[in-house]
């Protein structure tokens, strides 16, 4: 779409973002920073995406913790409530993001009730703005659309032979919400991510019998050693406890002591995986690892096929069942995007450091990759400084052509040969420490301004009330 008679001064100078949950919030966070106006456009009726679990398809259940510690799983220079516990449930995470939205004043730009249906770009001789078209039939001129829809909306459900001939209740984990839809029967969670194991954990102690089907084998972490969160040791961010019998440990052997604290996954009746930490997803639960060793619940292998209330795994068992729960992750879905405006590998899209559609001014995205960190949030912020810098240059010039640089040049691989999986969670896999390093090159050569995890005057210009309202909430 052109339209050539527009000047620079008469293009729009506000960015639309899709989505108010917390990846929303960052990316309005970090643009009004640079001075840049914002409207954010939420389908659902209160802040929070995923993390409210009233919102029609939120995958949220009611068992559900933070995977990541309050320490470092929150927002840059917005700390979570010191009385919150090491791993905040679903409800304290989802205050946490409202009153993040209230203290920054981001509240007051949200648009609630409100679908995108369709964005397109304007070419003008001027530049490029976008025509943003809304379910009510609105139409709004921005200058640019960014993506925070987040990961976990749309699921992958993997073709089984004879799901379709099932006579019990098969559902998709997305679907799953209480302990109460087990009670007197015999469950099978297939797939062990991370909510996989949870509903395991919930089948296992309210339902008749449960099983755990995995089709490839996976590390498992205790969420705690030495009282500190796994996630914030194995990162880097916390140290061990200063003990004799420790000594100095480096991170390989920090990450041996922790595997050895699980020991042999074979006792519990489960694959030993011969792959590197950190190929695929890693298991963090203290929960299943107890529920296996009592018996509550029984590894089994992939699943062969299934014929009424029958399964049959690739071992040769069967179980009869009642009740499967498809844990098998998913994919994203930007409906309002015209095929072909960005591409996408294994249900997932392309996004040139997670940030940048090729070939698309004024697009951007936010929480596209997986870093597999204890700050991932931090990292999604750190991230979409380039997007809040892109802007920032179209708008004023500012650091304009280290700018074009990184979106035409730059190409570091953000894989960087690691061995990971070739499987469809990992499409955007990326590895954490190239992911650092790409982040200080960013802002020592290019000229990025990237805060740190633990910068608290980052934002501080930002607040429209104390940050210390959210440590008493």
């Amino acid at each position: 779409m052109s339209n050539s008679t527009l000047d620079s001064a008469s293009l729009p100078t506000t960015y639309c973002v899709v989505g108010a949950g917390p990846l929303g919030l960052i990316a309005a966070r970090a643009f009004r920073r640079y001075g840049i106006d914002v409207e954010l456009i939420e389908r659902n009726t209160r802040v929070g995406g995923i993390w409210d679990i009233e919102n029609p398809g939120s995958p949220m259940y009611e068992t559900c913790h933070f995977i990541t510690s309050k320490e470092y799983g929150g927002f840059i220079g917005y700390p979570m409530p010191s009385a919150y516990p090491d791993y905040p449930s679903w409800r304290q995470v989802h205050e946490y993001i409202e009153n993040m939205a209230v203290d920054y004043g981001l509240d007051q730009l949200i648009t609630f009730g409100t679908e995108v249906t369709d964005a397109r770009p304007v070419e003008t001789e001027a530049g490029t703005y976008w025509k943003v078209t809304l379910d009510s039939g609105e139409v709004r001129d921005y200058r640019g659309v960014i993506y925070a829809g987040g990961q976990q909306w749309h699921p992958f459900i993997p073709d089984v032979p004879g799901l379709e001939s099932f006579t019990g209740r098969a559902i998709h984990s997305k679907d799953y919400r209480s302990i109460s839809e087990f009670e007197g029967k015999r469950v099978l969670v297939i797939g062990a991510g991370n909510s996989g194991v949870d509903i395991a954990v919930d089948a296992a102690n309210h339902a008749e019998k449960a099983f755990l089907s995995t089709r490839r084998a996976y590390h498992f972490f205790p969420k705690q050693i030495f009282g500190i969160p796994t996630p914030d040791l194995l990162n880097g961010k916390v140290p061990l406890p200063e003990l004799p019998m420790l000594g100095a440990l480096d991170p390989q052997q920090q990450l041996d002591l922790v595997l050895a604290t699980v020991g042999d996954l074979s006792r519990y009746g489960l694959p030993v995986p011969e792959h590197p930490v950190g190929s695929t997803q890693a298991i963090v639960s203290n929960l299943v690892l107890h529920c296996f060793a009592h018996g509550l619940l029984t590894s089994k292998s992939d699943v062969r096929r299934i014929s009424g209330s029958t399964v049959e795994f690739v071992d040769g068992s069967v179980e009869d069942v009642d009740v499967i729960v498809m844990a098998t992750g998913y994919d994203i879905e930007i409906p309002w995007l015209a095929d072909g405006v960005v591409p996408f590998v294994d249900g997932h899209p392309v996004f040139h450091l997670g940030t940048f559609v090729d070939g698309a001014s004024g697009l951007y995205g936010i929480g596209i990759i997986h870093p597999s960190a204890a700050d991932a949030w931090a990292i999604f912020d750190q991230l979409f400084q380039l997007a809040a810098a892109d802007a920032n240059a179209v708008l004023t010039g500012e650091n304009a052509d280290n700018i074009r640089r990184i979106r035409d040049e730059y190409r570091p691989d953000l894989k960087a040969d690691f061995p990971f999986l070739d499987v469809r969670r990992n499409a955007n896999q990326a590895d954490l420490m190239m992911l650092r390093n790409v982040l200080g090159e960013l802002a020592e050569t290019y000229g990025v301004v990237i805060p740190s995890q633990s910068d608290t005057e980052f934002y501080a210009e930002q607040l429209v009330r104390p940050v210390d309202s959210a440590k008493s909430a």
